[in-house]
Order: C-alpha cells, then structure tokens, then sequence
C-alpha cells in the first residue's frame, strides 16, 4: 500500500512538473550593452565623460568628438587603445612643452617641483616603456595626481 502511494505520489510530481514547464515563461536573452567610458579633459570640443561601445582608439575619440585650433595632437599617441574609465588629456600647444620619451635630465629638472633624483625616475621609467600618454606619468613612483595636474601643460610626448 505504501508503495502504491509513492508511485502515485511520483506520478503526480512529473505531471505538476511537465505543467510547469509549459506554463513558465521562456527567458528572454537581452542583448545587454556594455557601455565603456574616458573622462576627456583639455582642448577635446566635448570635455567630461563620454561613454562608447566596443574598443576606440584615442584616434576614433579624436574623430568623434573633435579637438579646439589650440589642440596639441602630438602629445597623445593616436593609435592606442583607450582604457575603460581612463583619464585623456589633450594639452594646448606649447612651444616649451618638455618631451617625456626625449627630454634631458636638465631639461626635466626646469619642470616646477622636479628635482635630480624625480628627473631621473621619470628617465629610468621611459627606458623600460616608453610613454603612452601624459597620464603615464603617474606610474612613476613619487608622482602623484596633484603633481601630474600641475606638470600636465607643461609636457608633451
């Protein structure tokens, strides 16, 4: 008798579960976008956050958004990849502009707040990777954000 019951009672739960299978909805799959953004600061038309879909380059961004007449397009390296939630700055011409991938110690001393032992960290680092962007400069240890803003105009690559 008593397994009279669990088969009956098996029975039933295939038959509530068959229902339900009809009777769920189907899941709708729906194509979530991702948006990607940079934060653009400096001579870009459009300063702020713009968000993007799949992989710019500072190129594509360049393109989109456009630059002002006082744009200096050699201080970015147009053909990298723009890095999710990154920082881009585009300085303004600057006859005096201090290359980072070229300039002398001397020459990195004249900045505001570099001494010897920070021109030479910034040499050290550039001859095991060449900068990127400006932003790059933070990598080096002993600059921090607060110099980076106060050096940013003043650089070029």
């Amino acid at each position: 008798m008593k397994k009279k019951f669990q088969i009956v009672g098996l029975i039933v739960l295939m038959i509530c579960s068959i229902v339900y299978d009809f009777q769920k909805p189907e899941k709708q799959e729906s194509e979530v976008v991702s948006l990607s953004y940079v934060m653009l600061e400096g001579e870009f038309l459009q300063n702020g956050k713009y968000e993007y879909e799949g992989e710019k380059t500072v190129q594509d961004l360049v393109d989109e958004v456009g630059v002002t007449s006082q744009a200096n397009l050699h201080a970015l390296t147009m053909d990298k990849i723009v890095e999710d939630e990154s920082r881009l700055y585009l300085p303004p011409q600057n006859e005096d502009a201090i290359s980072l991938n070229q300039a002398t110690q001397e020459e990195l001393m004249t900045l505001k707040g570099v001494g010897e032992k920070t021109a030479l960290k910034i040499i050290d680092y550039r001859q095991q990777q060449p900068f990127e962007t400006i932003e790059d400069i933070m990598e080096v240890n002993g600059i921090g954000e607060k110099t980076y803003l106060r050096l940013r105009e003043s650089l070029c690559l």
